[in-house]
């Protein structure tokens, strides 16, 4: 069973139920919906779809990002020069007033990098672009101005209706496009309190790069988007940049997503190439949680298929994955109750790790150290046992309220009805009781379930 998680994006090749049942059935754990693209009452049907099939959903919001405003596909030729407009109504155009930060003679790219232009002149309200070679620039695609600090507003109109439709549909996790700081996500979070949605900061700038560890304090996990990240920083970066934003999530337990063109020739063709096989598999190898699918399943030819090389390479590649932690000595309490259920799982014959949580912190503690053994989060908390299902390696578990967090055994009968357990095997339980501390792990339980049963049974015979 595979333990990397896998998120898709939905689009028109896979709106149709009976894909998304494909897709349940090929172990996706999570759908992304693009808000940068489509409307509230598409995304209303797509959220009907995706919450009866129990996935976990993810809302991508546009934040601080800036795209083209065409009226249709605007086709250039290489040298052309171009006009874009900082006036309501008037177009070519972008939708963010950033003329004041660009400089003459400064890079410009669009769509993901796939073409490159150079500001020639400016005024008030409009830039002239020269292009560096023919492209076909489609409505609302990306726009990015590699070292240039924007200043566009940390949410947009349209980010806060995102959110409010998030808060109504139960959503589970809201991904935060072009984070540069803390104070982006903060600003977030004002939104969402009380709601239990996760965020997950996307980098894909050199700020976001630089603000790494301040923005995973406060994120729920962190996304490292290479497409428009590869525009923003130096493209031979990103192997090594990736890496450090893994290990430093992994560190913190916090969840880590890799995205952009991991199988991009299978939008149109039935293989991958050999390069995005290593790619993935490197993903994988360097800790990512998640492994997130764009194009290949949002408009792609052959999303199942996709789909099944992801599988494939994640299953082979998990055997020999070990963790990349660099773990300070001395870790706060909680982080040292992690690293002994880990060792004991690894020196003693244990058959599956169990957790009790709330929030699913302790899941994510043990999952940071890649084990070969199976972890079950238990909680009697719905959106807990959702947003858990993109943490590495975590079959999450949602049990009655009545199930009494205090007694071990009746855990274990709970997880035996589920036929999550059997009662061969042994087990460690740990989890963080009669504590005001959120985070605090103080109990750490070892036991072969048959006997823990038997002596139950003998206690109240």
């Amino acid at each position: 069973m595979r333990k990397t998680k896998v998120i898709a994006t939905i689009g028109p090749s896979s709106f149709d139920t009976k894909v998304l049942k494909e897709f349940k059935e090929l172990g996706v754990n999570c759908l992304r919906i693009n808000t940068a693209h489509g409307d509230f009452s598409q995304y209303e049907k797509s959220v009907s779809k995706l919450k009866k099939l129990d996935f976990c959903v993810m809302l991508d919001i546009k934040g601080p990002d800036v795209r083209v405003i065409l009226d249709k596909d605007l086709e250039v030729k290489k040298n052309q020069k171009v006009t874009f407009y900082f006036e309501k109504n008037k177009t070519p155009s972008f939708t963010y007033d950033f003329n004041k930060e660009i400089k003459t003679n400064s890079k410009i790219f669009f769509d993901n990098g796939l073409l490159e232009g150079k500001t020639v002149s400016k005024s008030a309200k409009q830039i002239t672009i020269q292009f560096q070679d023919e492209h076909i620039i489609k409505p609302n695609k990306g726009v990015n101005i590699p070292n240039t600090t924007l200043y566009a507003p940390r949410l947009s109109i349209k980010d806060k209706k995102s959110i409010d439709f998030a808060k109504k549909h139960g959503i589970e996790y809201i991904a935060l496009s072009f984070v540069r700081s803390k104070e982006d996500v903060l600003n977030l979070k004002k939104y969402l309190k009380n709601t239990g949605i996760g965020v997950i900061s996307k980098i894909e700038n050199w700020q976001g790069v630089k603000n790494i560890d301040e923005i995973l304090d406060v994120s729920d996990g962190v996304m490292i988007a290479r497409g428009d990240l590869g525009v923003e920083i130096e493209e031979q970066r990103i192997p090594l940049v990736q890496k450090e934003i893994i290990r430093k999530a992994n560190s913190k337990a916090k969840i880590s997503i890799t995205a952009t063109q991991l199988l991009e020739t299978m939008i149109t063709s039935k293989s991958p190439t050999r390069a995005e096989v290593s790619d993935v598999a490197n993903a994988i190898l360097d800790g990512t949680d998640a492994l997130m699918l764009s194009g290949e399943t949002a408009i792609g030819n052959h999303p199942a298929l996709t789909l099944k090389v992801v599988n494939k390479v994640a299953i082979e590649v998990e055997k020999s994955l070990k963790h990349n932690l660099r773990l300070e000595e001395k870790e706060q309490f909680y982080g040292e109750i992690s690293k002994s259920v880990h060792s004991l799982s690894a020196n003693l014959p244990i058959d599956k790790i169990v957790t009790l949580t709330n929030t699913g912190f302790s899941a994510s503690l043990i999952s940071r150290f890649r084990s070969q053994k199976s972890i079950i989060a238990v909680t009697t908390n719905p959106k807990t046992k959702n947003k858990l299902k993109l943490v590495w390696g975590v079959t999450p578990v949602l049990v009655n309220k009545n199930v009494n967090k205090y007694s071990t055994s009746q855990i274990a009968n709970a997880l035996l009805s589920k036929k999550v357990l059997s009662k061969s095997d042994v087990v460690i339980f740990f989890a963080g009781i009669d504590s005001l501390d959120k985070k605090v792990l103080n109990i750490l339980e070892v036991h072969r379930i048959k006997d823990l049963l038997e002596l139950t049974s003998k206690k109240v015979s």
